[in-house]
């Protein structure tokens, strides 16, 4: 909460988002590997989880991997635009002035830090393979409630998970689920 409200003062804290940084430092801690966060839209989930999270966890452990998944390459991508922008930032470097990001990452779906840490963007369905994971976050692998009506979807996404996302987890790797929920089957 501290990270955010510093690198986003406008970041309006309530309740219910004290409860998710504790697990998510608890996540950063290797004291949970499985995390799934539910929550309806517009209620602060993806930027503590997609944006803050990732950018304090670079901060901590800027020699790891993280891969962050969407239902579509433009929000994940807008992600990691964002992540990138945080560690880039002045306040990011004031707190960890030890971490930058290569010089040569400009793009916002795959960077690097100088430590030789990465971050992937994609959308759920696309190729990750040969990427590993100390962080796998999935924000929004359902984009709607027209897409969880539909089993077709619903078993893509599943298959997605099970084939190509979960075993680019490395060795104590956290998984990061955040959605709303729309489905009984989610």
């Amino acid at each position: 909460i501290d990270f955010t409200q510093y690198t986003m003062p406008r970041y309006r804290v309530a309740i219910h988002h004290h409860l998710l940084a504790a697990k998510l430092e608890a996540v950063e801690r290797g004291e949970i590997d499985r995390l799934m966060c539910f929550m309806p839209p517009r209620h602060g989930k993806s930027e503590l989880v997609s944006k803050r999270f990732p950018a304090w966890y670079i901060g901590r452990h800027p020699e790891r991997e993280i891969i962050s998944a969407s239902y579509g390459s433009d929000l994940s991508n807008d992600f990691g635009r964002d992540v990138r922008n945080i560690v880039d930032s002045q306040q990011f470097k004031a707190l960890f002035p030890k971490v930058n990001l290569a010089q040569d990452s400009q793009r916002k779906d795959n960077w690097h830090t100088g430590a030789d840490g990465i971050y992937i963007a994609a959308g759920v369905s696309s190729g990750i393979t040969g990427r590993g994971a100390h962080v796998l976050n999935i924000d929004d692998p359902i984009k709607d409630r027209q897409m969880a009506d539909s089993q077709n979807e619903r078993d893509r996404i599943w298959d997605w998970y099970t084939s190509t996302a979960y075993p680019r987890l490395m060795k104590g790797a956290a998984a990061i689920v955040t959605m709303t929920r729309w489905h009984e089957d989610d």
